[in-house]
């Protein structure tokens, strides 16, 4: 067997250039990885989206991965879902936050976004470094995860920080949290996980893609999921039919 073996397009010919869902989803039942962006990789190189014999994966920027995927997910992802991952439930609040990267990517009025368009605006969120959490994060939360509740110790760290403008809103960024924990030393590591939420975000990605997963399949084979009110049967599919 040659390295070219390994480089035909496993599903282009038999399955019209898609990706099977039941492939995605035999991939998130083996889901044994460190890092959902290993679990990305994976899934693309088995779909014949990248290609890891030519690209090593450090290589590999998020950026192609989104790409990569982004046929899968044709329909735009609207605003008003960005309201809810961040925590910014306030249309308001939400385009406050987000006015200056929204009118330097010509995104100010719009409704909805593809999905690497969607990527690059959480990536903004997120700041530099490893994304944690999406949801912003209370003042209350921050004072008592570093300082056992008092408030006027975490305010002045977070001005000194930031700046007295920086700590003026209730719900914090993660981009400020991260900014925050530099400037400040933490003597338990835990208080880092607290405050950014790796493991957190690391659980809800797989659970979030898996969903998505089982949406797109349903939506296009015009199935429903029948739940039923005993928890003793099991839950079943239901096809729509045209009348």
């Amino acid at each position: 067997m040659t390295e070219e073996d390994f480089k035909i397009d496993r599903f282009h010919e038999r399955y019209n250039g898609s990706v099977p869902w039941w492939f995605i989803a035999a991939c998130l039942i083996s889901y044994n990885f460190k890092s959902f962006r290993r679990f990305m990789i994976y899934i693309s190189h088995y779909s014949s989206i990248i290609d890891l014999w030519e690209t090593p994966s450090e290589k590999i920027k998020n950026e192609q991965i989104i790409a990569g995927f982004q046929p899968l997910f044709p329909e735009r992802i609207p605003k008003k879902m960005l309201y809810q991952i961040t925590g910014l439930h306030s249309r308001t609040t939400f385009n406050e936050r987000f006015a200056i990267y929204f009118n330097e990517n010509d995104l100010v009025g719009r409704r909805s976004f593809t999905l690497l368009e969607t990527y690059k605006i959480l990536e903004y969120w997120q700041g530099e470094g490893k994304w944690g959490r999406m949801q912003a994060a209370k003042k209350e939360m921050l004072a008592e995860v570093l300082h056992n509740k008092n408030y006027e110790r975490t305010g002045e760290e977070f001005k000194m920080a930031l700046g007295k403008e920086g700590y003026q809103p209730n719900l914090i960024s993660p981009k400020k949290i991260k900014k925050l924990i530099k400037h400040i030393d933490l003597t338990e590591e835990n208080q880092i996980e607290d405050l950014i939420g790796y493991q957190e975000l690391q659980t809800g990605l797989i659970w979030m893609f898996g969903i998505l997963m089982v949406h797109q399949f349903l939506k296009q084979t015009k199935q429903s999921i029948s739940i039923p009110k005993d928890p003793r049967k099991p839950i079943s599919f239901q096809s729509h039919t045209d009348t």
